[in-house]
């Protein structure tokens, strides 16, 4: 018994020896391997060393180099001295800085108090010129028909590049007030929350400072979202008005907006009306008593709508925070 345990001993020793052999070959061909790597770093430096001879062989483009106005630079607050002294007015004067800023759009009913803020455990509370009222679309439209009315408001470049507009200040003044008037016409009002489901085509802008005019709240929703998020949004913000498009054209394709609009719908029963652009006239299925053509709903009414008076406080619009997480 004791000689046969030996014997296994001894194939014990020699099979060790075999796989330490093993492991020598096997360092001995990484380390193969590594030079591989290494020969590998030097030739992509050097294709790289060819590319940029090439470049440097090369014609260079032509820089272009578009230089400022001077009596832009005059009135410019870019330079750091001008930066750094209307920084320092805006911390040591606070509510002197903001009563001359706040100057700087036009105002129904100008403003005595400056703001009213309070930060504690119990209460937050910010407000700004509470007591001024104004209207931001004349802001952005009206104040410039004095002297800018035929400069252009608003360069618009669709899928195609043939399909394109230029939209002066008194004609976006006119579609403006064209588009109030219509959504006036359907029986909104101050305070109303409006939904817009559009891609990027100038009526997204025309109906946006529509609602603006009227006072009512839009609600803006990226156009290439779902009927769940569509619905969802709607119900959420008491929307009882939508606006979006037959369809529309992106990237050479067409997004079925109405379509998601209409599977959207099924779950908002508090929608009165769905307002529809003409963008591609293909066929959509539609709805006599909730659906009205956006071109019917303007034809017939005033190009002039006075903006409603809103308090500095009012709201604008309702901003979905969307939170992804990856």
């Amino acid at each position: 018994m004791p000689k046969k345990k030996k014997k296994k001993t001894k194939t014990r020793k020699r099979t060790s020896k075999k796989v330490k052999k093993k492991t020598k070959v096997r360092k001995k061909t990484s380390k193969k391997v590594k030079k591989k790597t290494k020969v590998r770093k030097k030739t992509s430096k050097r294709v790289k060393k060819k590319n940029k001879i090439a470049k440097d062989n090369g014609k260079p483009e032509p820089e272009l180099i578009i230089k400022t106005r001077p009596e832009w630079i005059k009135s410019s607050l870019a330079t750091k001295n001008k930066y750094e002294d209307k920084y320092s007015h805006s911390i040591k004067k606070n509510d002197d800085f903001w009563r001359k800023e706040g100057k700087r759009i036009s105002w129904i009913k100008p403003y005595k108090k400056i703001k009213d803020i309070k930060y504690s455990n119990k209460e937050v509370k910010i407000k700004w010129f509470q007591d001024g009222t104004l209207n931001a679309s004349a802001n952005c439209i009206d104040r410039h028909l004095k002297d800018k009315k035929d400069k252009t408001a608003i360069i618009w470049v669709g899928d195609d590049p043939k399909d394109n507009q230029k939209i002066s200040y008194k004609q976006l003044h006119q579609k403006v007030s064209k588009a109030a008037n219509g959504l006036k016409k359907l029986g909104i009002k101050k305070g109303d929350r409006v939904t817009i489901y559009l891609t990027m085509i100038p009526e997204l802008a025309i109906l946006m400072l529509a609602c603006v005019r009227i006072g009512a709240v839009h609600s803006i929703i990226f156009g290439g979202f779902s009927a769940d998020s569509i619905s969802g949004r709607v119900n959420d913000c008491e929307s009882e008005y939508i606006i979006t498009a037959d369809e529309g054209v992106r990237g050479g394709k067409t997004i079925p907006l109405k379509y998601t609009t209409d599977e959207a719908l099924l779950s908002c029963p508090n929608v009165k009306k769905c307002i529809v652009v003409k963008r591609t006239g293909n066929y959509i299925n539609w709805d006599n008593d909730r659906d009205v053509w956006y071109h019917d709903l303007i034809k017939d009414v005033s190009n002039h709508c006075e903006p409603e008076e809103m308090n500095a406080e009012d709201p604008l619009f309702i901003l979905v925070y969307i939170w992804l997480n990856w």
